[in-house]
Order: C-alpha cells, then sequence, then structure tokens
C-alpha cells in the first residue's frame, strides 16, 4: 500500500502543493534483486532531475497551448509545471500509481485540461504527434534507450522540440548525441543548478544537464 505525504515545491512566482510518495523503500518488491529496474519504484522518487527540469520550464519555456509528452512521468512536476506554463500535457508512465498521483497533483493545483497514457516503452500504442517530448533522469538504461529512440522518432512532431534533463550521465549524454544525427536535431545544451534539501542531509547544490533538441 502507498503512503503518501505533502510537500511544497517553490520557485519565484510559483508555489505547488504536491502529494508525494512517502514509503518509497515498503515499495520494493525484491530486495534482492537490483538488476530489474521494473522492480525498483524510481518513479516515487522526486529527483533532482525533475526539479532541475521544471525549474528550466518555469523560467524558460512558454508552451502556448502547444502538446506536450512527458516520458516516464513519475511524480509528474516538470509536467505540471508546462501544464501551467500553457502546455497540453500527456503524462505517460506504466506505473498505475504514478498516474493517479499525477492526477490529484493537477487537481490540487488547479490543472484542469491533462490527458494520462498507461503505457510501457518497449509497447507504446500512441500514435498521437506531439511538438514537445520531455523527460527528467529517463535515459539511464542502455537497453531500454533503442525503445525511446522509436518513440521519438514516431511521436515528435516536424519542427518539434526535445526536453532531457539528468545529472550528467554518460549513457544519457551518448544517447543524446546519436539521435541529434539519426533524427536531425539541433540542441542547445544548458546547466541548471538544483538545491536539493533532503531530511537527514545538509542542503546542496547539483548541476542537471538540460538538453533543448529542435527537429530541424
Amino acid at each position: 500500500m502507498i503512503t503518501t505525504s505533502e510537500i511544497g515545491f517553490h520557485l519565484p512566482g510559483l508555489a505547488l502543493s504536491l502529494e508525494i510518495v512517502a514509503n518509497v523503500e515498503d515499495l520494493v518488491t525484491d530486495p534482492e534483486d537490483d538488476e530489474d529496474d521494473d522492480q525498483i519504484p524510481y518513479w516515487a522518487e522526486l529527483w533532482p532531475a525533475a526539479r532541475g527540469l521544471a525549474q528550466y520550464i518555469w523560467e524558460r519555456i512558454d508552451f502556448q497551448g502547444a502538446t506536450v509528452l512527458e516520458l516516464g512521468a513519475g511524480l509528474g512536476l516538470p509536467g505540471l509545471v508546462a501544464a501551467l506554463k500553457g502546455g497540453l500535457v500527456t503524462f505517460s508512465d506504466y506505473i498505475e500509481e504514478s498516474l493517479d498521483i499525477i492526477a490529484r497533483n493537477a487537481r490540487r493545483n488547479g490543472i484542469q485540461h491533462a490527458a494520462y497514457l498507461l503505457a510501457d516503452w518497449r509497447d507504446f500504442q500512441c500514435e498521437k504527434k506531439f511538438d514537445w517530448i520531455i523527460g527528467s533522469d529517463v535515459l539511464y538504461n542502455p537497453t531500454l534507450n533503442p525503445y525511446v529512440a522509436g518513440i521519438l522518432e514516431r511521436n515528435l512532431a516536424v519542427g518539434g522540440h526535445l526536453l532531457f534533463a539528468h545529472p550528467s550521465r554518460p549513457v544519457t549524454m551518448k544517447f543524446l548525441d546519436d539521435i541529434k544525427g539519426s533524427l536531425g536535431l539541433q540542441e542547445e545544451k544548458t546547466i541548471q543548478v538544483v538545491t536539493v534539501q533532503e531530511p537527514g542531509v545538509p542542503e546542496f547544490n547539483q548541476g542537471i544537464d538540460i538538453h533543448h533538441l529542435t527537429k530541424i
């Protein structure tokens, strides 16, 4: 059973109330299996990359009615901020509880127009093309990244944009370098400094790589 708690997420001019998972460790179905990503509840953590992408979107992007797909949405923070910046957001994840929590957070923050897609990248049943596809720290598994490449090829509109955030992972940088060539993308890269505050841990700053890629 999932236990949740409430936190605030604040940026200049933005105050979100978020329901998050409080008992993440209890969701691990097999503590001995650290190789099967499907058994590890990565979706239930509010990762620094999600905070960094949310901050980048809030400060720099005005979607103005553009369609947005968040891949591996988890707790959905970047997509929620994208919706508040005018995006028509579809939150996608393969965990139903993830989408349930995102939907509740959308309602509690006044977001009325959002869609929810329960889908596994390995069998991604979606034909719609999106103006933006975004994701925070979702490109860490080289065995899954080819499926993501297929999604980007099929579901990114002509002239569309990608936004991916990660904590300087080499596997992510290699994947993005590869798709720049295969999909014909131009890239703008930024480092977003995120202040991380965790219970029992001294506050620290972390640099998050933000890749903004545009299909030409």
